[in-house]
């Protein structure tokens, strides 16, 4: 599913590369990497994805994570978009898994020449089926707190906690990117989520990215941004006894047009 999700996203946004061979050089416009491989532009389509490896805790096995992420810009100061992110692979060696997370966000975003950050609200839904998640929605009158709150807590070890959040959550993000150099740039993020199954997450994001324009001329001339980033991530759950911060390190792409 992920794949396919890449090649549209990867599609769609040399598409519009292709179509608009500019006659003069990008380099003057604001292109600064941001979290989640987003990038300031200020104006058009960003694209990203990414992929790598997401280490849970001491008693889950290593997973792959995916991501993915379509941004708007409605104007210098505010854009919107989607994003998604699974997790998928062995967690113990019993129980296997593929976890969905999908997110709807704006940022308010606030640029200079070479710095920029952003405040932004989001919208998200995790699942790990979306058929059991219709079919929760439909009996959710026939239950109440005390049986959700036993049946999550009792024989659920604490990596298993971190993936059986079916349901919607809000939340908000900070983040800031700084091109340091017409080569290279670094940024952070810091969001905190709140799960309406009462589980709040705060995530951390550092990480750097090699500009691609300032070596490629086609894409300095046609494209509004071109980012190969590392991003390493670090999280943390509370109020579901899962201890210690996890750790994920993501290799990603970013296109702006």
């Amino acid at each position: 599913m992920f794949v396919r999700f890449a090649i549209i996203l990867l599609w769609a946004g040399l598409s519009f590369a292709l179509a608009q061979e500019k006659t003069a050089s990008q380099s003057a416009i604001k292109d600064i990497p941001l979290p989640k491989q987003s990038a300031y532009t200020g104006q058009g389509f960003t694209v990203g994805i990414g992929a790598g490896g997401f280490d849970p805790s001491d008693e889950c096995d290593c997973l792959g994570i995916w991501q993915g992420q379509m941004e708007f810009f409605y104007s210098p100061w505010f854009s919107g978009g989607v994003e998604v992110r699974f997790f998928g692979g062995e967690m113990d060696s019993e129980t296997s898994l593929l976890y969905r997370r999908y997110r709807m966000f704006g940022k308010f975003h606030l640029a200079f020449s070479r710095f920029s950050m952003y405040l932004s609200p989001l919208l998200g839904l995790e699942t790990t089926d979306i058929s059991e998640l219709r079919k929760e929605w439909k009996n959710r009158s026939k239950k109440d707190d005390e049986a959700v709150d036993s049946t999550e807590t009792e024989n659920v070890t604490e990596c298993q906690k971190m993936f059986s959040l079916d349901g919607f959550s809000s939340g908000v993000e900070f983040g800031m990117g700084y091109a340091f150099s017409k080569y290279a740039g670094f940024f952070t993020g810091v969001q905190y989520e709140h799960n309406f199954r009462r589980s709040q997450l705060l995530t951390l994001t550092p990480g750097l990215g090699f500009n691609l324009r300032s070596v490629w001329d086609w894409a300095d001339k046609s494209t509004y941004s071109l980012w190969i980033t590392l991003e390493g991530g670090f999280q943390r759950y509370f109020n579901r006894g899962v201890s210690g911060w996890n750790r994920a390190l993501i290799l990603g792409f970013t296109l702006g047009v």
